[in-house]
């Protein structure tokens, strides 16, 4: 029996929440009904064992069905929510969007980008038909870890254990996003434009604002404030991620540097830890390079994907005796993985891992390694340096 309708609006942690929702009810209860490759007519029969419906659609498209079900929504920040989407067209280059392949062309600045009449106040647009008020859970994505906890209240939800921290990544791959996006914050007059494009969505964000501080019996006046907080807190974080992995790649250099150079190594891959993989992995797959190989130049890199079963697949890295050389995030979008595995279009599942090889000796084992969300891993392949 269908218990929950989930309106997934872009870029407001959607994909995210879907991954919550497969942990919760499992892959055979979650319906998708993203359009338009996965549409679900509501007026036909649905598999009794379907408990949860997500996707891209007004809230009023299942007004007159399932009457039980609750109906919950998350928002974000409509400047914020604008911003992200923009970095984030530009990034996947997807020209079948329509308003995407718009931007793209004509190579738009973000202004121009908000004055695109289908973006102007978007959160509006994606709740027609349905009031705040009406749904029966509003989550907010700047407090997305509390609000998965009152969630987890209200629908309640065993299987989620609030101490498995969930976090809303920036999935954001656009070069010098961190800079662009203060740039564009910092500049008062375009973010009043912004602003004033927008008015609608900030009155609704506002709306949703009020609502959560009555849920929680809070201050309504606080509430803008901690989630410019929270919001701070996501920006510091996304900083710390950079420097860090900055350090990492210094660490990396340090490392082979305090060894002997080589001209050319001849690296085979070695599949191991099969049946781990099957309980951990639906899929992984190295794109590039093909092994075994014998690389010449001191950059190795590896592309691919990789899709969790349990838990979302975060990280892709190599280690040797224990010692990280390099770490990357999987955060590259594949479409083409997402439609062969029937995910939705905005879920990354594709990684590229550098590795500089630079004084690798022969009889190296490197070992590659995913790790999710729930801070598990698992050892994927090894690489082994033969000659």
């Amino acid at each position: 029996m269908v218990e929950l309708i989930s309106v997934h609006i872009p870029k407001t942690a959607g994909t995210a929440f879907r991954h919550v929702l497969l942990n919760v009810y499992g892959v055979s209860r979650v319906l998708d009904d993203y359009p338009p490759d996965r549409i679900y007519d509501p007026g036909t029969v649905i598999n009794p064992k379907i408990a949860v419906i997500h996707g891209h659609f007004l809230p009023s498209k299942y007004h007159n069905f399932f009457p039980k079900a609750k109906r919950i929504v998350w928002l974000r920040h409509p400047l914020f929510r604008l911003i992200s989407e923009y970095f984030f067209a530009k990034t996947i280059q997807d020209y079948n969007n329509v308003i995407h392949a718009q931007l793209l062309e004509k190579n738009l600045s973000i202004l121009e980008f908000a004055k695109i009449p289908a973006m102007r106040n978007f959160l509006t647009r994606h709740l027609t038909g349905m009031q705040l008020q009406e749904f029966d859970f509003v989550g907010i994505q700047e407090f997305y870890n509390q609000d998965l906890i009152t969630l987890k209240n209200l629908m309640g939800w065993s299987k989620y254990s609030p101490t498995v921290k969930n976090t809303v990544k920036n999935s954001n791959l656009y070069q010098g996003y961190q800079k662009s996006l203060q740039e564009i914050i910092s500049n008062d007059i375009l973010m009043n434009q912004l602003a004033q494009l927008n008015e609608a969505d900030l009155q609704l964000y506002e709306s949703a604002l009020h609502l959560r501080a009555k849920r929680r019996q809070e201050s309504p006046l606080i509430q803008s404030i901690l989630a410019d907080w929270q919001r701070s807190q996501f920006l510091l974080q996304a900083t710390q991620l950079e420097l860090e992995q900055k350090t990492q790649e210094l660490q990396q250099a340090n490392y082979w540097l305090s060894k002997n150079s080589f001209p050319s190594r001849a690296i085979e891959l070695t599949n191991i830890n099969k049946p781990q993989l099957t309980e951990k992995l639906i899929g992984f797959y190295l794109d590039s390079p093909k092994f075994p190989l014998v690389i010449n130049s001191p950059i190795l890199s590896l592309k691919g994907w990789v899709i969790g079963k349990k838990s979302p697949a975060t990280k892709v890295r190599i280690k040797c005796d224990d010692f990280l050389l390099s770490e990357t995030p999987v955060n590259l979008s594949r479409p083409d993985v997402a439609k062969a595995y029937h995910l939705p279009d905005g879920e990354n599942k594709g990684f590229q891992l550098n590795l500089n090889g630079t004084g690798i000796t022969p009889g190296t084992i490197l070992t590659l390694e995913v790790g999710f969300s729930d801070r598990t891993s698992v050892t994927i392949a090894t690489l082994k340096v033969v000659s």
